[in-house]
């Protein structure tokens, strides 16, 4: 049983760290996409990118003097070219510009390096597909390096914050490409680089966290990072505390659950659990001792059945015992008297005979109508009723009214009205020598009312009895929680009334 609930508490806790874990991931990474230019210094990459731009526009003068060849296509060949991002080399220090010889298929800004002629056009550039030579640079370039060009500057011009282009922020620079000593060719020459302009992408929103990640180590940045990443491991432990502190109370109840199982499975089904919460498992405590009580009830009915049962199949035994042999020979000893009357009419002692083995034979019968199974299995309260107003019927003679409504009762209480019906009809028999009796079943304001009327000797209620019929009646009826009312005197009649309430 530990085994199962530390399983439980196990997954519970790993649920925890790697829920925190993805918590801190993705926390880690909005704060990279979002704050990785407040990590990184913008004056660094300006420096950068003006280091670039210097040295591209002294390699251009010194290699190119006489005009940059057609076709020419400058940046280095190894880098590949990746849009957004600003390469540099592994210590950070320096700007790498990629040679971009084919399409570039992206809508952001790329680093770039872009020869200007004087007149502003382009002479060559690191990604031709975006700067083509011999058109206007102004399309291309922030409004500030047009300026500059436009203006013809002689000195280094840059500019931090950023610049807008058509294709987002960049940090850049525009430096003249200086010609000195004699013999250089004029201005207007054909190829002739005036300016060198470099450009690196700085975008002002949300970027890839894993290129922010690239950037930083490549700034020499990330230092800040590995700390934010010494969290992670840090959170393991605290994830382990916390899910072992929240997962208590909750292996602890299913503990106690699974223990009520146990016994349940073992027989007993006098197990309750309190609900100790208004959860899923407060809920399955509550129906779990739900289902105990219902248990427990239906099995003792069972038993009340199997116990009912046996009582029948006992008094249905004595019965045919008692008619085998007591009213065998009853009947014989009625027959012998009669044939002694015949024989001597005024012989009275066999009339008183043969009166005495009469009533005794009739008493006998009806106490073997009172010992017969009071209700057939799942007939109902009316139907029984039914068959027991016909046993009067055909084994003893009599008249029997019956009004019986159709009613559902609980089976106490259907169990106590078919008795009390069979002991009020035995004894109207057995004293009242009734030969006359009317039943009666209704269902009204949430009672039962059952009445047992028959026109014989009567008797007086409030006079001491000598039998236990009446006692026994009322007791069966004070245990279904229902009241007897008795209306009798002598010379006429009896009528008993019993009302039981039901849902």
């Amino acid at each position: 049983m530990r085994g199962r609930a530390w399983g439980l508490s196990g997954r519970l806790v790993a649920s925890y760290i790697l829920v925190t874990l993805a918590v801190v991931v993705l926390v880690e990474a909005l704060v990279l996409g979002f704050q990785v230019h407040s990590l990184v210094d913008p004056a660094r990459v300006q420096a950068q990118v003006d280091a670039a731009a210097q040295s591209y526009a002294q390699q251009l003068s010194q290699r190119y003097s006489g005009g940059v060849p057609a076709g020419t296509v400058l940046g280095d060949p190894d880098q590949p070219g990746q849009p957004g991002q600003a390469p540099t080399t592994p210590d950070g220090s320096t700007l790498i510009v990629p040679a971009i010889t084919g399409p570039i298929h992206s809508g952001q800004a790329v680093t770039a390096v872009v020869a200007i002629a004087a007149d502003g056009t382009v002479v060559a550039s690191s990604a031709p597909s975006r700067y083509r030579p011999g058109r206007a640079a102004a399309s291309e370039l922030p409004a500030p390096a047009t300026s500059a060009i436009a203006a013809g500057a002689t000195h280094g011009i840059s500019k931090v914050p950023p610049a807008s282009t058509p294709y987002g922020s960049v940090l850049w620079m525009v430096w003249p490409a200086g010609h000195a000593g004699a013999g250089q060719p004029p201005a207007n020459a054909p190829g002739l680089v005036a300016y060198v302009y470099v450009q690196a992408p700085w975008s002002p929103g949300f970027i890839n966290p894993i290129r922010a990640w690239r950037e930083l180590r490549q700034a020499g940045d990330a230092g800040q990072l590995y700390t934010l990443s010494a969290l992670l491991f840090a959170i393991v432990p605290v994830g382990v505390l916390f899910g072992l502190l929240a997962s208590r109370r909750l292996v602890r109840r299913v503990r106690r659950l699974e223990r009520a199982t146990l016994a349940v499975a073992d027989g007993d089904y006098t197990v309750t659990l309190p609900a100790s919460g208004r959860d899923e498992i407060g809920r399955l405590e509550a129906n779990f001792t739900t289902m105990t009580r219902q248990l427990g009830s239906a099995l003792a009915a069972e038993r009340e059945r199997g116990a009912g049962g046996a009582r029948g199949a006992e008094r249905a035994r004595i019965a045919r015992e008692i008619h085998d042999a007591i009213s065998q020979h009853l009947f014989a000893l009625r027959m012998i008297a009669a044939g002694m009357r015949r024989a001597d009419p005024g012989n009275q002692q066999a009339r008183a005979i043969e009166r005495i083995s009469e009533e005794a034979l009739r008493d006998m019968q009806a106490l073997l109508t009172e010992l017969r199974p009071a209700s057939p299995d799942g007939a109902g309260l009316a139907p029984a009723l039914q068959q027991i107003c016909a046993a009067y019927h055909d084994r003893l003679g009599l008249t029997v009214d019956a009004s019986l409504d159709e009613v559902t009762v609980p089976a106490p209480v259907e169990h106590a009205l078919l008795r009390v019906t069979q002991e009020a009809c035995t004894n109207a028999v057995r004293h009242g020598h009734a030969r006359r009796l009317a039943v009666s079943l209704t269902r009204q304001d949430g009672h039962v009312e059952l009445a047992v009327r028959d026109a014989g000797a009567g008797f007086d209620p409030a006079a001491p009895q000598a039998g236990s019929g009446l006692a026994h009646i009322q007791d069966r009826v004070a245990e279904v929680g229902g009241t007897v009312d008795i209306d009798s005197a002598p010379g006429r009649g009896t009528a008993l009334t019993v009302r039981v309430p039901v849902p």
